[in-house]
């Protein structure tokens, strides 16, 4: 099992994509594409984090199936 970052769950807890894009310093738009790609910068990160010190970044991390770890699932017969 892995751990990701749920960064869709954390731009909303900050006041969606707007706020948060306001409190980063960047376009609008940008949360929607650390979202799509499952990543975002640690500067990002410390300026929303600092923004909102009562959100805990160990909260947003979730266990997720490796590849392998699906693969190695078949059926059992």
């Amino acid at each position: 099992m892995e751990r990701q970052l749920n960064i869709s769950r954390l731009v909303q807890d900050v006041g969606g994509a707007t706020k948060a894009a306001a409190t980063a310093g960047v376009v609008r738009t940008a949360p929607y594409g650390w979202i799509k790609r499952n990543y975002i910068g640690s500067p990002v990160l410390e300026k929303l984090l600092s923004a909102n010190p009562d959100i805990n970044i160990d909260n947003y991390f979730e266990l997720t199936e490796t590849t392998s770890e699906r693969d190695n699932e078949g059926s059992g017969s």
